[in-house]
This record gives C-alpha cells, sequence and structure tokens, in this order.
C-alpha cells in the first residue's frame, strides 16, 4: 500500500519546483507584454509627431499657383509613399482641419505615377530602393517632397525629417525648392537646417 504521506511530499516537492519557474514565465510575459505595449505607444507617438509635421510644413508653403489643387475642390492633397501606418495617422490628423480656407485630404499613392494628385507627398521607408525615382517623377511638379530616410535631402528631396535620441529636428533643401517654383517661409527656415547641396548623391558616379 503506498504511503500518502510520501506522495504528499512528493506533490509538494514537484510543486515547489514548478512554482519559481511558472512565476518566471508568467513575469517573462509580462515584461514581454509590456515592453510590446510600450513599443506600440512609442511606435504612435512618433507617427502623431511625423503627421503634425507635415500638417505644420504645410502652413508656411506656397505652391506655384493656388488654383492648382491637385487635391480637387481647392483642397489640399497630402500623399504617402510607402508608408501605411503614417497613411493612416495622418487621415486621422487632418480630419476637418484646414489651411487656408482649403480642405486637406489624405492619399494612398501607390507609386511615382500618382505624383500629379499631390501637393504635399511623404516618401517612406518602403520607397528606400526607388527613393530617386520618385523624386525623379516629382520634378518640377511643384510638390512639396518630405522624408524621414537618410540624406533625403541630398539627395534632391525638399524636406528630411531627423531623429536624434527623442528629438526631431528638420533639414531644407533651399535649391530643390526653389527648383519646384514652391515658397517655404523665412519662419520655417529659420528652424531648420537649410541644405544647399541639390542633388550631390545622384550627380556622383
Amino acid at each position: 500500500m503506498a504511503n500518502p504521506i510520501h506522495r504528499g511530499k512528493q506533490a509538494i516537492s514537484v510543486t515547489c519546483c514548478l512554482f519559481p519557474l511558472v512565476t518566471g514565465l508568467a513575469m517573462g510575459a509580462s515584461l514581454a507584454s509590456t515592453a510590446r505595449a510600450a513599443d506600440a505607444r512609442a511606435e504612435s507617438l512618433e507617427l502623431q509627431v511625423k503627421a503634425a509635421f507635415l500638417y505644420n510644413f504645410a502652413k508656411f508653403v506656397e505652391w506655384p499657383s493656388d488654383a492648382r489643387a491637385a487635391g480637387g475642390n481647392g483642397s489640399l492633397a497630402f500623399c504617402v509613399f510607402g508608408d501605411d501606418p503614417l497613411f493612416f495617422t495622418l487621415t486621422q490628423s487632418l480630419a476637418g482641419k484646414t489651411i487656408n480656407g482649403r480642405a486637406l485630404i489624405a492619399r494612398e499613392a501607390g507609386g511615382p505615377r500618382g505624383v500629379q494628385r499631390c501637393d504635399i507627398a511623404f516618401i517612406g521607408a518602403a520607397e528606400r530602393k526607388r527613393m530617386d525615382q520618385v523624386l525623379d517623377a516629382f520634378a518640377g511638379a511643384g510638390v512639396l517632397s518630405i522624408s524621414d530616410l537618410n540624406q533625403f535631402t541630398r539627395h534632391g528631396g525638399m524636406i528630411e525629417i531627423t531623429r536624434k535620441d527623442d528629438k526631431f529636428a528638420f533639414a531644407i533643401n533651399i535649391d530643390a525648392v526653389n527648383r519646384n517654383g514652391l515658397r517655404i517661409s523665412s519662419k520655417l527656415l529659420q528652424l531648420a537646417e537649410v541644405v544647399h547641396q541639390s542633388d550631390e548623391l545622384r550627380r556622383k558616379p
């Protein structure tokens, strides 16, 4: 006949051994979940910051002709190339807002051919490999090109959003702006790093 006391001790012993393991796994899962939540919040905040940058940049820009209105019906069209999360955030951010009486709309652009439907265009990471091709499509189109891709302005883009630690800044390629007939307020230029090296990287063999 089995000894019930022995079985009880065995059960207690196994439970004692498993408890730290189960607790550790639970804590690890909890910490991982907390880390994921923190990452999601940080990503959401970064998207909101970028959306706010795009909106505020547009307030300090004059296009070759206000009658151009790529958005249609006098509206301003914000296009996003290669960044779905930003497109959704921007759509929400622009809802109900206007600039100089013009309604604001967000469009998801599938490629360079969509440039004629844009007044402001953000080029995301998914377009990194064909950044020059996209910028070529923008040439002379009067579209304010913006990106957070490294050295975007030196490739001929107009505004490059940069981040160091938790601080955001931006650079403006004034040559590219002038070449496309846009005018940027001196108030915005005073806050930016002004770049004059127009298409520097693209000209290198």
